[in-house]
């Protein structure tokens, strides 16, 4: 008869609980404790239990939340309400977004309001957890808008605002070639500088409160951080020293955006690395070449992003590697044509991706095209532009998928061409993509790009390529070239009703280039009426009020260049007058996405490095 003595199991229990960590023990002790009553002699058994979890040094926020909630339940099946009500402040300090805290939480404020207010003169209708899911949903110039509202949204606003952080270290002077104002701002440079003063100082005052205030602190989920390029007055060593007194206290960091110069990354890539291992997404983007990344050892990232200028990319390679299986989005830009910035198809793992931007070279021995949509089945945004296309069998890539239910989950499709090889010719190009996108009414936004007319004849863009424009029936978005042989009048009408928003890229040797306003007055009979925004190319044009007058009297915003105006109507005597007002310089640089969407042209297609497509 097998006989069975209890002792064993408590000393194996013993045995596997040596094995574990500090956190994985208390874990487990955490799970057992919630199998006890919270009354009788377990209540002390509980009580030393959690205090002990407490004192663990390396304790997580979440297993330091988890005890706190178990404890403050305890106290609460015997009454002690005042104890349970400090124990889940703690909790909420820890892990703000908790919600088993945040519903004891409540539940204790509604039963205390009830005792002190029998009879309250006015109840609050919607509680403030709802107001919170309501408040997730609005852009941020809208909670900009209700921090002066005196309502509990005021406070949960200003709690969602701070979920991101900008930090600027750096003026909007400070190397910045993508933004090149051709139409003289009437801002003076001494303006410019007191807004980057005052910047500056916001940020000295941002991390002087992450230093000194945990609870705010832990409320920031994304940083983004401007650094300057060009070490001119040995600021750079400063700003590290605060950067490594702050990070260390942001301890629900989730995405962290940095520009700065390939040696000023390092240094704050290390802060990170020790003190948030776990970060989701991370955007790189150093203007003077890649940073030296063999050090960094991140194996959580859901996002990265990385923009640069030449160099080598084997270090940045070898990190999506590490991140192989956790990467969902990439985005990876070289706009200088450089051999060795290839597409890294064997560092991903493209079938787990849902976004892909690249900017890059495309030798002519490249399959990238065709691994792409060959695995990318769940690709819902699929973005491409050839800095230099050497491969002269891309149309062929794009046929062998035709009819093959290749990328099902498309919304957003972009393929651009700057430049070719010198003996490139792939004439099929262009045909070969409209009709490998011909018929998907669920693609929201389109880019088809060909600069320069050489590139246009070579790759095979020309005004059929917009005949495939009418079968996308559900297109929001559209950025197209506007070929030589393309009549204004077929152009309007070949734009899908649906659209809202539309930019049209024009060879500056061209006609429409050159002498615009004939070209608009034949766009805007046809145009749609529900049209927002309208970017063009860099053209002919003293102001830019021609181009609401002539061709898009019904958009909200208007770009040219790296330039844009928001597109404001008054009413004199019954008349409507445009008018338009220039976003500053700062605006069009870090804020464009923000405020397209306040003003509801988030379908512009404007993408910014710093942005993160994960939370």
């Amino acid at each position: 008869m097998d006989t069975f003595n209890p002792k064993i199991l408590d000393a194996s229990i013993r045995d596997v609980a040596s094995y574990l960590s500090d956190n994985q023990k208390v874990d487990l002790l955490l799970y057992a404790m919630r199998s006890l009553q919270f009354e009788g002699p377990s209540r002390t058994v509980i009580e030393n239990a959690i205090q002990s979890c407490l004192q663990v040094s390396t304790l997580s926020p979440e297993n330091t939340a988890k005890a706190r909630i178990l404890r403050a339940r305890a106290k609460l099946a015997v009454g002690s309400h005042h104890s349970a009500h400090e124990d889940l402040q703690a909790a909420l300090v820890a892990e703000p977004d908790n919600p088993e805290a945040k519903a004891l939480f409540h539940q204790r404020s509604v039963t205390v309001e009830k005792l002190l207010s029998p009879l309250p003169r006015h109840k609050e209708r919607i509680s403030n957890e709802i107001w919170r899911e309501i408040a997730l949903f609005l852009p941020r110039r809208d909670l900009k808008a209700l921090l002066l509202v005196p309502h509990a949204l005021s406070r949960i606003a200003s709690q969602i605002l701070f979920w991101e952080l900008d930090l600027h270290f750096s003026g909007t002077t400070d190397g910045d070639e993508q933004y090149v104002d051709t139409w003289n701002s009437e801002r003076t440079s001494g303006a410019i500088k007191d807004d980057d003063t005052r910047h500056a100082q916001r940020s000295a005052d941002i991390l002087t409160r992450v230093i000194v205030d945990s609870a705010f602190a832990s409320a920031v989920r994304t940083l983004r951080i401007f650094a300057s390029n060009r070490d001119r007055d040995g600021s750079m060593a400063f700003q590290t020293g605060m950067l490594t007194n702050a990070l260390p206290k942001l301890i629900n960091l989730r995405n962290v955006h940095l520009y700065a110069s390939s040696e000023g990354i390092a240094p704050i890539i290390r802060i990170l690395q020790s003190s948030s291992p776990r970060l989701r997404g991370l955007s790189l983007q150093s203007p003077d070449a890649p940073a030296d990344l063999s050090f960094l050892e991140l194996r959580h990232l859901c996002h990265f992003s990385y923009s640069t200028h030449g160099g080598n990319p084997t270090t940045i390679h070898n990190l999506i590697a590490q991140n192989r299986s956790s990467l969902r989005s990439i985005f990876l830009e070289n706009p200088q044509p450089s051999p060795l910035w290839t597409f890294p198809t064997q560092s991903l793992s493209i079938r787990n991706l849902t976004t892909i931007y690249f900017t890059g070279h495309f030798p002519n021995t490249s399959h990238a095209f065709a691994d792409i949509l060959t695995n990318g089945r769940q690709l819902e945004t699929l973005n491409l532009t050839c800095s230099a296309l050497e491969c002269s069998s891309a149309s062929l890539q794009f046929r062998s998928v035709i009819n093959t239910n290749a990328l099902p989950f498309l919304r957003h499709f972009a393929f651009s061409v700057h430049s070719i090889g010198r003996r490139t010719s792939d004439r099929d190009l262009f045909p070969s993509i409209a009709e490998f996108l011909r018929g998907r009414r669920h693609l929201r936004s389109l880019q088809l790009v060909a600069h320069e007319e050489a590139v246009q004849h070579a790759v095979g863009f020309n005004a059929a390529i917009w005949g495939v424009l009418p079968s996308l029936d559900g297109l929001k978005g559209l950025s197209i070239t506007y070929p030589t042989d393309l009549t204004p009048g077929l152009a309007s009408w070949l734009i899908p009703r649906t659209l809202l928003a539309l930019t049209l890229v024009t060879d500056y040797a061209t006609g429409f280039s050159r002498d615009p306003i004939p070209y608009l007055d034949q766009l805007r009979p046809l145009i749609p009426t529900t049209l927002r925004y309208v970017g063009l190319s860099d053209i002919n044009l003293r102001h830019a009020s021609a181009i609401v007058e002539h061709g898009f009297p019904m958009v909200r915003v208007i770009r040219v260049g790296s330039n844009y105006w928001t597109v404001s109507r008054q009413r004199v005597d019954g008349v409507s007058i445009p008018e338009l007002e220039q976003w500053p310089k700062r605006r069009a640089l870090y804020h464009a996405t923000e405020w397209l969407e306040w003003l509801g042209c988030e379908d512009a297609m404007v993408r910014i490095p710093s942005a993160f497509s994960l939370a």
